[in-house]
């Protein structure tokens, strides 16, 4: 760069002829005819100087060429510098040969002449005619003609070897000059717009190159009034963004336009089809969800600040938060690729909900949004959301399951309830848990009076996760007595959470928020832990009960918990029943049958749970071999008063004895309940009748008084 500048600089600078130094001064004119056809007038000086300089500076080229070309050259190496440095060696090669090519090159090594006189080319024409005169041939410079022929030859090469680089290019690449006029083109640029050989050449314009190329008829998107829109652009602009074309085969082509300092453009062209297609993937992922497809939390925000602005002038609009109902135990039964198909199931169902200008999106989990627009009163909100509610809750017919489930819904208003988008979905979600409260399958509307309510349920969650790091929980024990041996035959362990200031929290209140927020598995590990530990110390003929959740059959890990469990208590595992709910066997899932059976080599009882509350019972039963069906409280509590409960009863009881398995009636409080189910031969029986869960503390004592009313009884 240094050298170009030194050239440019003597270049425009007029020199005369002076005595040289070393040497005699020899005048004259010589007219060299080259290899290559370009005649070249050269001015004489003294004939050693010229040798002299020569090999002084054996970097430096005496060719001289046409000057468009120079500058086409020079600013060809200039940019192939910064394309690729898989190209910096050709750079280097041409940016040499093209400076050689000036003549300010040969007029460094010339004395200084005064001002006013020819310039040193027109002193060689002199020194050649006085040597065609009869002077003679000077030796000298028909040495520095040959020296000037293997330059040019040599530049020759070099040049034909760049154009070659220039064809060899992944980039399409043209340069302008001044005018708008085209001084290179390569031939990656035809191959990238399917352009026949020759269909652009140098001399034409901007404009004729880009009509030549939206003539194809490859760029559907872009008319012949954008090209010269776009030449306008090109030629003010000191900085050019890079446009993305899109042609009608579907590649993308990327264009860079870089304008040159005192006139002229560069343009690039790279067919980025898959970056293009990558770059627009990921951005794509950015804000959508990876399981529905459907906008994420991101892009959500942005649908809301949008729809917001609209509202300031035009019509308000609705924020729906939805909660799927029992989607967490088909995802913790069934698996996550079973969840995952049920979630674009019901992301398909809510698309055919809403119109174009809607927004359904997926916050993570089973949680959804909805941002419906130009809403006018709440009934237009209401009437969509009663229509979610029936379409989502109609059952689903997956690839191996057919499930069912239910949508909860909250909703917020815009403007009234607000126009922020973090207080307008804070308000959806408020209103979402009172639909979750009020029994689930529900809507309900945003009320000012919620807010109280949701920050004392996230208070609760920060409580109850503090109360697990600080195993701040406790087991309650409560008896199940054996109809036929007349004693308490075991315990059913139960958790149980007494809050700092809140006192005894029920839990119905705190197990379904332990598996909102992920701690049912962990607490469960703990309960198991702690029941056989305090179990290991009662007397050898009584069995503990233990609760295992849904979600802690997700993992075969199970069987090494209840093994370790076993181990560091000493429990014998034929003491231990382990109780689980209908929704583990949703269906017959193989991996939940392994389970049940490796629970069942250690040695452990496995009960059924709650049975006939669920599914398909009955077809469950096929799947184990289960040791005890426990009738649900919710029979026991009418089958004395409601025909209908006692039916359920009788036949469970029936059903499990000829299966092999006995059967424990739950939530016994009165005498004539007990009468009928020792009456109908049910084995076991526990409930308030005989004792409500009480500490460990308290069993001997519970024991003591049941074994003395055995005594007097006998």
């Amino acid at each position: 760069m240094q050298a170009q500048a030194e050239g440019q600089e003597v270049a425009g600078r007029r020199t005369s002829l002076g005595n040289g130094q070393g040497g005699r001064e020899t005048v004259g004119r010589h007219l060299l005819r080259t290899g290559s056809g370009l005649c070249l007038t050269v001015a004489g000086f003294a004939a050693t100087a010229l040798i002299a300089s020569l090999s002084a500076e054996p970097t430096l080229r005496l060719t001289v060429v046409g000057g468009a070309a120079i500058v086409a050259l020079v600013l060809v190496c200039l940019i192939l510098r910064r394309l690729a440095r898989s190209l910096t060696r050709a750079m280097q090669a041409a940016e040499g040969i093209a400076l050689a090519t000036a003549p300010a090159v040969a007029l460094r090594t010339l004395p200084a002449c005064a001002s006013g006189e020819a310039p040193p080319l027109d002193g060689l024409r002199l020194l050649a005619d006085r040597s065609r005169l009869g002077d003679g041939p000077d030796p000298a410079i028909l040495t520095g003609i040959a020296a000037l022929k293997l330059r040019e030859d040599a530049l020759s090469d070099r040049i034909a070897r760049l154009n070659a680089a220039l064809d060899t290019l992944s980039l399409g690449f043209l340069l302008y000059d001044r005018d708008h006029r085209l001084l290179v083109v390569n031939r990656r640029y035809h191959e990238i717009y399917r352009l026949p050989p020759g269909a652009v050449t140098p001399g034409m314009s901007a404009l004729e190159v880009l009509r030549s190329n939206v003539g194809t008829g490859d760029q559907p998107d872009r008319s012949e009034d954008e090209c010269i829109a776009e030449i306008g652009v090109m030629m003010g602009a000191d900085a050019v963004p890079t446009q993305i074309q899109h042609l009608a085969d579907g590649r993308v082509v990327a264009v860079e336009i870089q304008p040159i300092a005192g006139g002229g453009f560069v343009a690039i062209y790279e067919e980025a089809t898959e970056r293009w297609n990558a770059e627009t993937r990921i951005a794509h992922m950015a804000r959508h969800d990876a399981v529905t497809d459907l906008p994420n939390r991101v892009l959500l925000r942005e649908r809301i600040e949008g729809a917001i602005t609209r509202a300031r002038r035009e019509t308000g609009f609705a924020v729906l938060c939805l909660d799927l109902d029992n989607f967490k135990q088909v995802n913790d039964t069934l698996g996550h690729a079973v969840g995952d198909e049920l979630l674009r199931a019901v992301a398909h169902r809510l698309r055919a909900c809403l119109r174009e200008v809607d927004t359904v999106a997926r916050l993570g989990g089973d949680e959804f949004a909805i941002i419906q627009a130009s809403v006018a009163t709440p009934a237009d909100a209401a009437t969509l959301a009663q229509r979610i509610l029936d379409v989502v809750s109609a059952p689903y017919a997956l690839t191996h399951h057919s499930v069912i489930v239910g949508v909860s819904i909250g909703i917020a208003l815009a403007p009234g309830d607000g126009l922020e988008p973090e207080r307008l979905m804070q308000c959806a979600d408020v209103a979402l848990y009172r639909a979750k409260d009020d029994g689930r399958g529900v809507f309900r509307f945003f009320e000012a009076q919620m807010d109280a309510r949701l920050q004392a349920r996230r208070a609760l969650e920060l409580d109850l996760r503090a109360a697990f790091e600080a195993e701040a929980f406790d087991l309650h024990y409560q008896p199940i007595y054996n109809l036929a041996e007349e004693r308490i035959s075991g315990f059913e362990a139960l958790l149980r959470w007494t809050h700092p200031t809140r006192g005894r929290v029920s839990p119905a209140e705190f197990v379904p928020l332990a598996e909102e927020i992920g701690l049912i598995v962990p607490l469960g590990e703990w309960v198991l832990r702690r029941a056989c530990r305090e179990a290991s110390g009662w007397p050898d003929g009584l069995k503990v009960a233990v609760n295992v959740s849904a979600a802690q059959f997700t993992s075969i890990a199970l069987i090494g918990t209840v093994q370790a469990a076993l181990a560091e208590s000493g429990l014998s595992a034929r003491r231990l029943e382990l109780e689980i709910t209908e929704s583990v066997l949703l269906v017959n899932g193989s991996a939940t049958v392994a389970i049940l059976h490796g629970l069942r080599d250690l040695g452990a009882r496995i009960a059924m749970d709650d049975f006939g509350t669920g599914y398909s019972s009955l077809s469950y039963l096929r799947s184990f071999p289960f040791d005890k069906m426990k009738v649900d409280q919710s029979f026991t509590r009418d089958l004395t008063v409601e025909q209908g409960s006692g039916f359920i009863v009788r036949a469970v009881v029936s059903l499990a004895s000829s299966l092999g398995m006995t059967t424990t009636a739950e939530g016994v409080e009165t005498p004539e309940q007990l009468a009928w189910l020792r009456e109908e031969g049910c084995d076991e029986v526990q409930g308030y009748l005989f004792s409500p869960p009480v500490p460990a503390s308290e069993l001997p004592a519970l024991l003591a008084i049941w074994n003395g009313r055995k005594r007097r009884a006998a």
